[in-house]
């Protein structure tokens, strides 16, 4: 009953700075709860739920507080001894960075998605370079992007004609002489302190190969967006972690590449990329294997010995696939991302043949617990999520990584002829 009723959308978004007053909540009629994002001094530090049906509607200032000292007091006051022993006292410098949205067909996500990048890099113009800003538009199909981009004074264009997210990623990397190159999706808005953190964290790891941080939703106004929140969606919490090659205590590491973050918000340092041999162009293909290329390459960074730091502050707001189809296929394509990537690291990296074999079982077992919650209605999740992605698993298992990179080789002469 109680998964039944928080799972009915919408929910509206909040955003509480803790050094400012707290307001009582006040619901719509037709809102069913509400989604918060708990701040101190801008730094995100926690997420608040609450459902319409625990408070009847509203939500006085008391209980407010009370769910934010109870949930994330712990998390505001570490957030509070961090920057007190940073002291900083000036804001850290600008990164030379180039931000990318690789895009296709898609020029009203696009507007929106540049319409932040342009807030964030103005609102930073007194520290440091400007931020350079580059669509890569991918086998296009028409002059949408092209107009889309032309709004923008500034932002620069480049076409890659070959189809498929990697061969856009990889055309960003030839097209920036930058020392940090940033990955945003175009269904996505960056956070209004996105670069002020990102800027903090490479001041502070300088030799990072990797940044990425939480993606968490824009908008909960679908129940296929809800549930896909409930059930984990892409967040991996606000606490910083710094990976480096190996991982004391655990078995599978760094195996599960997935922990590391999400290719909707990640920054790289550009040579560590051309030293990597860029992204993999046989992964995130579009169907049927439209995934992978990101976890792939957060787990050569840690393999090559770099750090890879993941950031709570580094934070990008997506807009989650808003019908249960298009949800259940994006369970599929994960699975089939996975294995194919497990195929590869299988046939590629032998010295880490331990850690994917329990990777694999860790996985299988995985699936079945999912399954099994779902039946009994826990957790966000419908059994045809879970079957997608069983199914998906399995194509990506059987070859599906080898299917890929002869698509890409007729897909690449194809272009080319």
């Amino acid at each position: 009953m109680w998964d039944r009723e928080r799972l009915k959308p919408p929910y509206v978004m909040l955003d509480q700075e803790i050094t400012d007053p707290v307001a009582a909540i006040e619901m719509a009629p037709e809102v069913n709860g509400a989604h918060m994002i708990v701040r101190y001094r801008g730094h995100p530090v926690s997420r608040i739920w609450l459902p319409r049906y625990e408070y009847s509607g509203s939500i006085p200032i008391s209980v407010v507080e009370d769910r934010i000292h109870k949930q994330a007091g712990q998390a505001i006051d570490q957030m509070k001894v961090r920057l007190a022993l940073e002291n900083r006292t000036r804001p850290a410098r600008t990164p030379d960075l180039t931000v990318v949205v690789c895009t296709r067909n898609r020029a009203d996500l696009l507007r929106r998605c540049l319409g932040s990048l342009i807030a964030m890099r103005d609102a930073r113009l007194d520290h440091g370079p400007a931020v350079d800003l580059l669509v890569v538009d991918n086998a296009p199909p028409d002059d949408s992007t092209r107009n889309a981009v032309a709004e923008f004074p500034g932002v620069r264009y480049a076409v890659e004609p070959v189809p498929g997210l990697d061969f856009g990623r990889n055309r960003a990397i030839a097209s920036t002489n930058r020392a940090w190159l940033a990955y945003v999706d175009d269904d996505a808005v960056v956070d209004r302190y996105w670069l002020d953190r990102l800027a903090e964290e490479i001041e502070r790891c300088p030799d990072a190969g990797c940044f990425t941080g939480p993606i968490l939703p824009m908008m909960l106004e679908t129940e296929a967006q809800l549930r896909f929140e409930w059930a984990g969606g892409f967040g991996k919490g606000f606490f910083w972690k710094r990976y480096a090659s190996r991982k004391w205590g655990d078995a599978i590491y760094p195996a599960g590449s997935g922990m590391f973050g999400t290719g909707a918000c990640m920054v790289y340092s550009t040579a560590v990329l051309r030293e990597l041999g860029l992204f993999d162009e046989a992964l995130d293909t579009g169907p049927p294997l439209p995934g992978g290329g990101d976890i792939d390459m957060f787990y050569r960074v840690v393999r090559s010995g770099r750090p890879l730091v993941y950031a709570g502050g580094i934070l990008v707001h997506h807009e989650h696939r808003r019908d249960i189809p298009g949800l259940r296929k994006q369970y599929g394509s994960w699975g089939a991302g996975l294995m194919a990537l497990w195929t590869k690291n299988w046939a590629q990296d032998p010295s880490m043949r331990p850690q994917h074999k329990r990777l694999l079982r860790w996985y299988a077992g995985h699936l079945v617990r999912q399954m099994l919650r779902s039946l009994r209605g826990r957790g966000g999740y419908f059994p045809s999520f879970v079957w997608a992605e069983m199914i998906g698993a399995v194509k990506g298992y059987f070859g599906e990584y080898g299917r890929s990179q002869k698509r890409i080789a007729e897909r690449k002469a194809k272009v080319l002829q």
